[in-house]
């Protein structure tokens, strides 16, 4: 694939003049067949930004819609990666943005369910170490997965921090990293938190 046009697509930006108002939804069909490494990189950015846009939304409910999602991103990144590396001839710009791509599919991979949720009723305590002191707080947890859970919490905390978790009916701790989080109501904050370690944490059967 040699592109015969450049594309507008300004390095680190996900939303440019070249690809607003083209009102088309990306299905996964039209990235093999793309003819042009232009039309690649367009086809991918509009499938990325489509996923994005759903994550916005919290729609994440059908596991079979997620596991589409999954593979389809999954395959962006895979094509993205072995088209930047078997094309010698890649420009600068084309390069950044495949590398841009493969990062940003990643990070909407990392953000999909992998399992079902279950409603619980389970009290947690939830550490945060700094530099200078652990801050701790105890809440309940109301839904949990396989991978993590989502609960409330006062912490002044950040996507991609470290906190600890412990049962508070078990004693039994996990270390979590935090996936996203979320304020509603203007005043309750929201996390999601998942396992840096996989284990049936909450003995449930899935």
């Amino acid at each position: 694939m040699n592109p015969q046009t450049k594309l507008t697509v300004r390095p680190g930006l996900r939303q440019t003049a070249g690809r607003k108002g083209m009102g088309k939804s990306c299905s996964l069909g039209r990235i093999g067949s793309c003819r042009t490494l232009e039309h690649f990189i367009q086809i991918c950015y509009e499938h990325l930004e489509e996923c994005a846009g759903k994550f916005k939304e919290r729609d994440q409910a059908d596991e079979l819609v997620c596991d589409r999602r999954r593979r389809s991103l999954q395959e962006i990144v895979d094509q993205s990666t072995a088209t930047s590396l078997t094309h010698g001839d890649l420009g600068n710009l084309e390069r950044i943005q495949l590398l841009d791509i493969v990062r940003w599919g990643g990070d909407l991979i990392r953000q999909i369910r992998r399992g079902p949720r279950k409603r619980v009723s389970i009290p947690v305590r939830l550490y945060l170490e700094s530099f200078s002191q652990t801050c701790a707080e105890e809440t309940l947890i109301r839904e949990v997965s396989q991978h993590g859970a989502a609960l409330t919490c006062s912490f002044p905390i950040i996507v991609g921090e470290i906190v600890k978790m412990e049962r508070m009916d078990t004693g039994e701790r996990v270390e979590c990293i935090v996936r996203w989080r979320e304020r509603r109501d203007g005043t309750t904050l929201y996390l999601g938190l998942e396992f840096s370690r996989y284990k049936n944490f909450w003995r449930l059967h899935w």
